[in-house]
């Protein structure tokens, strides 16, 4: 019987590791402007929330390549012409979200609800476009991800690759962001790279 139920389990995590994948999946809303792939600059806009902290995010600096990447410089706060402002949160998968940061809701990508693996969660990144010098709203995205690990730290990389993979995400509403681990993933001595996104594709609601 232990046997049995041994194998049975076996298959069961093999089955698991053949279908896992590290996914983020990401909603977009507005345009960002022509001008933006042109070197527009800039700054950050923290919540005084932020400010207390003296920290924006865990691994800003991964989000500051990643804009200059895509055209984006952090540059004198005179000369910005975007404000980006930067929200991220995690909450246990079973705590819902009426009017969450994906508004109609993205695509989830949780895989089976198994509580001897632990505990699922969501980790949610937001980042926010405004135009300068009127301040209105033009773009938002967000990137969500899906595990079982409650250190929200370790899901921010992926969440900052997924929100930028295709900036703007034109075409599309919703997208599914497909990535590989970066080398020294899961280590404590330094900060993890960027994950190298595999694959970007919309999804057909």
């Amino acid at each position: 019987m232990k046997t049995l139920l041994s194998i049975c389990l076996l298959s069961v995590l093999v089955a698991l590791a053949g279908c896992a994948g590290v996914t983020t999946d990401v909603a977009a809303t507005g345009a960002l402007p022509a001008t933006a792939n042109q070197g527009a600059n800039y700054r950050f806009a923290p919540t005084p929330a932020q400010v207390d902290a003296g920290e924006m995010l865990p691994y800003q600096a991964l989000l500051s390549d990643g804009l200059a990447q895509r055209g984006f410089s952090a540059g004198s706060p005179d000369a910005a012409r975007f404000l980006v402002s930067v929200a991220w949160a995690t909450r246990p998968a079973d705590v819902k979200v009426v009017d969450g940061d994906c508004g109609a809701g993205c695509v989830p990508a949780e895989g089976p609800s198994l509580p001897w693996f632990g505990r699922p969660y969501v980790h949610t990144l937001t980042l926010r476009f405004f135009a300068l010098p009127d301040g209105g709203e033009v773009y938002k995205v967000s990137a969500v991800k899906h595990d079982r690990n409650a250190d929200a730290r370790e899901a921010v990389p992926y969440l900052v690759a997924g929100a930028l993979a295709r900036l703007p995400y034109a075409g599309a509403p919703q997208w599914r962001v497909k990535l590989k681990s970066p080398p020294n993933a899961g280590t404590t001595d330094q900060a993890p790279g960027m994950p190298e996104v595999l694959s970007v594709s919309p999804v057909d609601k």
